[in-house]
């Protein structure tokens, strides 16, 4: 089965093509292909590719699923097929819960400056950490959550000013 989805990646949409058949996956843009061979466990799906097995929390919601992959939240929604329909970039600049769990430590403060991949804060959730890092370099506006406060996913957890764009900048996606 083969289906196109929408996938925000730092705050901008990318169109892309998922092909799955048993346990392999493929994940398809206009850019780059990446296979893998999927294991799921109840809420988290464990996925190897080339050689590496990486860990990800999912759930799912009306706007579409949730994953949430080393300390990034990612929003798959599958695109209509009404002509010209894209979705809206992002540019809130809001870092949102990746899954339910309490708050275990706040690096991120009003104010500071911050790089994409700063580690901003630790949820725990069933025994497990999970790092939750800056999506884009910016200032953080505000901080909305505490050690020791419980979140929901997709709770508002802080909200970053995006850093001025660098001229000749290369920019990675997925």
């Amino acid at each position: 089965m083969s289906r196109a989805v929408a996938l925000r990646w730092n705050g901008l949409p990318v169109e892309a093509r998922i092909s799955r058949k048993g346990d392999h996956a493929v994940l398809e843009t206009g850019e780059r292909r990446v296979e893998a061979v999927i294991a799921r466990e109840g809420a988290w799906i464990d996925l190897a590719i080339g050689g590496r097995t990486l860990r990800a929390a999912t759930a799912r919601d009306a706007r579409g699923i949730w994953v949430a992959l080393e300390g990034r939240l990612y929003r798959f929604e599958t695109l209509h097929r009404h002509a010209g329909e894209r979705v809206d970039a992002d540019d809130s600049g809001e870092v949102l819960a990746p899954m339910t769990g309490r708050v275990a430590a706040v690096e991120a403060r009003a104010g500071a400056t911050v790089r994409e991949g700063d580690l901003l804060l630790t949820i725990e959730a069933m025994k497990m950490e999970f790092k939750v890092s800056a999506p884009a370099s910016g200032v953080v506006r505000d901080v909305a959550c505490a050690p020791g406060d419980r979140v929901e996913l997709g709770q508002l957890l802080a909200r970053i000013a995006p850093a001025a764009p660098v001229a000749g900048g290369d920019r990675e996606g997925p």
